[in-house]
């Protein structure tokens, strides 16, 4: 259980991932995986067997309970320092390709990094990759465990894992942590992918996707579930104390996806997608503990709530690397997250299913290579931003984003953490 050791828990955003960033991952081999699964699950059911009892205790989390992990790069520190607003008072640590020097940080960033909380460490790019490979992959995939080491273990008891243009709402992470055992390992995202043929044999790459294989918490409760509703097309996601190989595939009513003998080998997230950093971080857990992500439960029973990285356009492409692989995205739609927020602080159309959506809001991605259209409101006087230009309006977004998110949680009366 070197991983559970070293990483205590995984908080699911968005990246193409995934912990907020999306869940996807990287091509890997079989070898030797259920064996380490079998071994953590004898592991876990003796932990669950002496502490189911005390499942429905409460379980409440402040601010001081996470580490937000980042991974980054020096050219884009202005989208770390866009970011000090909405991770005001939680400790966060950035990996970065080089060490942090008054010559590689924007004018006046290091003056303030203690103020924010700020960490940082450096693990270089590798000197060669595949050709699909991104240059940070691997820097992003080992972040969180490069912040629990400087930070210490017993210093946080969740991470918020995403890119440095993924913004967490951190209240709302607070609200959906409420309740759960932060000494279950759990790696939390609502936005999986998941790879399946069509009929004709074609890929379909689409995310989230509803039919991936994933669990519920341990203990999760929903008055939904009571009248024995399954969305339809969902995959039935068991409780999972903890989330392991076993614990999906010999699930009540899913033999069709694994067989009678759980031999069905697509589990494995090494043959999900997709292949940069968060993907990485995905299979190392299961390599490491067999945990495979656990889905928060909210948006499960209900279609028009995503948790994470939530979209209004329909499955989307974005780019080339979505066009090329035929991908959907369902996400990254930070000004349609955005122009709701204002909308319903200020009584516009936001119908009820919309104000559901909002308040139960965790992450959201910019995608900031994809950011260039995006409207920067002159009128924000209190917006600043320091770095290259073509970084502004994903630096825009990370300032807005928190702003009206902190006025729709006042508006509707949800705590302040």
């Amino acid at each position: 259980m070197r991983l559970r050791q070293t990483l205590r828990h995984c908080l699911g955003l968005v990246l193409l991932l995934v912990c907020a960033v999306d869940i996807g991952s990287v091509s890997a081999s079989w070898g030797g995986d259920w064996g380490k699964s079998q071994e953590s699950q004898l592991a876990f059911e003796d932990y669950h067997s002496k502490n189911r009892s005390n499942r429905s205790e409460a379980f409440k989390y402040t601010k001081d309970d996470l580490l937000i992990a980042i991974p980054g790069q020096t050219e884009r520190l202005s989208l770390v320092e866009a970011s000090r607003p909405w991770r005001r008072g939680v400790n966060t640590f950035v990996a970065l390709e080089k060490p942090l020097t008054e010559d590689s940080a924007p004018q006046g960033f290091l003056s303030k990094t203690a103020e924010h909380k700020e960490h940082f460490g450096t693990y270089q790019d590798p000197r060669s990759k595949n050709e699909w490979e991104k240059a940070g992959d691997l820097r992003a995939s080992i972040a969180p465990f490069l912040a629990a080491k400087e930070m210490g273990l017993d210093s946080f008891k969740w991470v918020l894992y995403g890119d440095d243009d993924t913004v967490f709402f951190v209240d709302g992470a607070l609200d959906m942590l409420e309740n759960l055992d932060y000494n279950m390992p759990y790696l939390l995202s609502d936005d999986v992918w998941f790879v399946e043929d069509d009929a004709q044999g074609k890929q379909i790459n689409t995310h989230p996707n509803r039919r991936a294989p994933r669990c519920l918490p341990c203990g999760y409760h929903d008055e939904i579930a009571d009248t024995g509703y399954i969305p339809w097309l969902s995959f039935k996601a068991p409780e999972g104390c903890p989330c392991t190989y076993e614990t999906i595939c010999k699930a009540p009513g899913n033999e069709g996806y694994f067989g009678t003998n759980c031999e069905w080998l697509k589990v494995h997230p090494g043959l999900w997608y997709f292949i940069h950093g968060d993907s990485m971080l995905t299979v190392a857990i299961y390599e490491m503990t067999g945990i495979l992500p656990t889905d928060p439960g909210y948006g499960y029973y209900r279609d028009h709530v995503q948790m994470f990285d939530p979209g209004w356009k329909g499955y989307q492409t974005k780019g080339p690397e979505d066009w090329n692989f035929d991908v959907f995205d369902k996400g990254n739609d930070p000004e349609g997250v955005l122009q709701r927020l204002r909308t319903a602080v200020h009584g516009g159309d936001c119908d009820n299913e919309c104000d559901d959506q909002l308040q139960h809001l965790v992450s959201v991605h910019i995608r900031s290579r994809y950011s260039q259209d995006y409207a920067v409101n002159v009128n924000d006087t209190d917006f600043r931003h320091v770095g290259p230009e073509h970084h502004r309006p994903a630096s825009y977004m990370h300032f807005a984003l928190d702003k009206w998110y902190m006025k729709f949680r006042k508006a509707r009366g949800l705590a302040a953490y």
